[in-house]
């Protein structure tokens, strides 16, 4: 059995690391399907799927057993298999396709890893029906691990097989296997420790830890916490001068456009009157933060800005040297791991780059700097373009129509709208409504991106059918809108590829459908004028203010990386075994994004040619689930217990 593996030589520093794909033209797959009436669901009641499940899984045990990689790839469903596995066996996030491929990978990692005993079943399958031609069992399984010793957790999707024949039995075949680390049995999580007390920081002008933490928003405080609970220090940094004020700077009107319980930190809950149906607002995240903070005694920098940061390969360790307090005093920060926390908006707001900005008499602003309406009011402001047409711009919106302001949408390409009654549904995101929170981020992160795209897609698209004159109104009114009955729908690829650009509907579309605010769709500002914009059209665009709702520059680590970890230059040395910003920055992976297995790029995993620095963000659900997992990591490592990343792909037994 030969492997084929990642090709060092292929990505040296500054090349970027792994290559992008599209995720909806070479990643989402078709569901698979069945003849209807292959099955019928009242014959699967009772105890029917779990002596189905447990034939499939006592064959997967023989096999693995056996080390029979034939016997092993025909457990397997031959048209669509997949394996992902999360830090359990591969010690990275990987998804593996083809029925060869699966069984080679599964039986190295059964060997290197050492699974103890036999994989078993977690309480009763159930079956599900997706529609009638597409229905499986789902199966929870569990198994230890001996090096590293791990607890872990997945589920066996079943697919029913028929014979060729039309009256042949029906067999069961593993469509989908998901593995992931769930516990550290030699440290397991103990949460008592989140209430033993920080470190005095204050006097100290140069400190030791396990960790370092950049940036102090949900991303950087659940890691921090997930690390304590497993009696791993760390040190968070952050450029505010309070937790939270990454959330309370922000506009006064925003709001979160899903449910509560989907923003929930580990260990902590949102008071009972802040859970569905009411909408987070800036100031509950942000005095949930400075509570999670200060409840768990996590250490925290305040008002901190890089000043430099180098890595010393030969001793693997971290310096960070900080400037506090408007540059009044300096500390340094020697540490093992290095984790970037500083979220989607690193690389700074992007404004589109049009001439004329010195005639334009008005006031111009990024949404990053927009408090309210009222404030422009008071300054003499009656009219406002917003440009964007996303969340971010409904907001704005609906906070300048209510001052009373003459409110006109620039909406430049047809945007992506999905009503919150549809967010809410308990089959998809809703679930958080619905299940423990442990159960639903289990349910939303552990299935291979090829289908949990497609599916939750699919989901989304049958309920736009339900009401398909939804959005007439507001497409007459000349909004480009598309919603999820739409091929091209995808919020997969809007969460993951483009950092946002759709709008979770909690009500701002009347305001454009009703004529309550006007739009012009379509056009892009090309320049500024002496009262407002020219658009792409011809046009000019009367306005007092523009709110620029575009979002943010830069993704690319390598490019944002150097800002981010210090211009300073670090004594002047021929050290080759000291890396600097720009040496770190062109070593990290590409963030961002999915590779060709489906895997998002860069985040919660181990890079290829830079050890120890890990980078964590995304939504709450994404920075819950990875913070997981990089802790879990960095524990094994600070132990000397980490295996190296299975970065492999092992060609299938030609036999098999």
């Amino acid at each position: 059995m030969s492997s084929t593996s990642t090709n060092y030589e292929a990505f040296p520093p500054g090349v970027e690391y792994p290559p992008k794909v599209d995720l909806r033209k070479d990643v989402h797959k078709a569901l698979p399907t069945i003849a209807p009436g292959t099955v019928d669901p009242a014959s699967m009641a009772g105890e029917i799927p779990a002596i189905q499940a447990k034939v499939v899984l006592d064959a997967l045990n023989a096999a693995l057993a056996s080390h029979d990689t034939k016997k092993l790839a025909g457990l397997l469903f031959e048209e669509q298999a997949f394996w992902k596995d999360i830090a359990a066996l591969t010690n990275h996030l990987r998804t593996f396709t083809t029925p060869g491929v699966i069984a080679a990978a599964l039986l190295q990692m059964r060997a290197a890893r050492q699974i103890e005993n036999a994989i078993e079943l977690v309480g009763d399958p159930h079956f599900v029906v997706i529609s009638p031609v597409t229905m499986f069992l789902n199966c929870a399984i569990s198994f230890r691990t001996r090096s590293p010793a791990l607890g872990c957790l997945g589920t066996m999707l079943l697919f029913p097989v028929k014979a060729n024949t039309d009256d042949g039995p029906i067999s069961w075949k593993i469509w989908v296997l998901t593995t992931w680390a769930e516990t550290l049995l030699l440290h397991p999580e103990d949460e008592k420790l989140l209430l033993s007390p920080g470190r005095d920081l204050d006097k100290l002008e140069t400190m030791e830890t396990d960790v370092f933490i950049l940036g102090a928003g949900s991303a950087g405080l659940m890691t921090a916490a997930r690390l304590k609970t497993l009696g791993v220090e760390s040190i968070i940094a952050d450029r505010n001068a309070r937790v939270g004020d990454n959330w309370s700077q922000r506009y006064d009107n925003l709001r979160i456009h899903v449910p509560t319980a989907s923003c929930e930190l580990p260990y902590s809950h949102y008071r009972k009157e802040l859970q569905d149906p009411y909408l987070l607002t800036r100031h509950d995240v942000a005095e949930h933060s400075r509570q999670y903070a200060e409840s768990f005694h996590l250490n925290v920098i305040l008002s901190a800005k890089v000043q430099s940061t180098v890595y010393h390969t030969l001793e693997k360790r971290w310096t960070v040297i900080l400037d506090v307090a408007n540059g009044s005093e300096t500390k340094t920060i020697i540490c093992k791991h290095f984790i970037q926390a500083t979220g989607w908006g690193a690389g700074g707001p992007h404004v589109p780059a049009i001439p004329g900005e010195d005639l334009y008499k008005g006031y111009s602003v990024h949404s990053m700097s927009y408090k309210n309406a009222q404030l422009l009011a008071k300054d003499g402001v009656k009219s406002v373009a917003v440009i964007g047409s996303a969340n971010t711009a409904f907001d704005i919106i609906q906070d300048c129509h209510t001052a009373g302001l003459e409110t006109t949408m620039v909406a430049r390409s047809p945007t992506y709208i999905v009503p919150f009654e549809h967010i809410m549904d308990p089959r998809g995101f809703g679930a958080y409504t619905v299940l423990p929170l442990d159960a639903a981020d289990k349910l939303l992160n552990t299935m291979p991106e090829a289908l949990g795209g497609p599916v939750a897609q699919t989901l989304l698209a049958h309920l736009a059918l339900q009401e398909p004159g939804r959005y007439l109104a507001l497409s007459q009114a000349g909004f480009p809108v598309f919603d999820s009955s739409d091929p091209s729908a995808s919020l997969q690829h809007n969460l993951l590829e483009r950092g946002g650009g759709h709008y979770v509907d909690i009500g701002g579309t009347k305001l454009i459908s009703e004529g309550k605010v006007a739009v012009r769709g379509n056009v892009e500002p090309i320049a500024y004028t002496n009262a407002g914009l020219r658009l792409s059209d011809g046009s000019e665009l009367i306005a007092d203010a523009v709110i620029w709702a575009t979002g943010f520059a830069d993704f690319n680590n390598e490019k944002t990386a150097p800002k981010i970890l210090g211009t300073a230059t670090y004594q002047q040395t021929n050290d080759k075994n000291i890396l600097t910003p720009v040496e770190i920055a062109a070593r990290l992976d590409a963030c961002w994004g999915v590779d060709a297995e489906g895997e998002v790029r860069g985040m919660g995993k181990r890079h290829l040619r830079m050890e120890n620095y890990w980078v964590m963000g995304g939504a709450f659900t994404h920075q819950r689930w990875w913070s997981r997992h990089i802790a879990q990591q960095i524990k094994l490592a600070l132990e000397g217990s980490l295996p190296p990343a299975y970065r492999d792909t092992p060609e299938p037994d030609q036999e098999a």
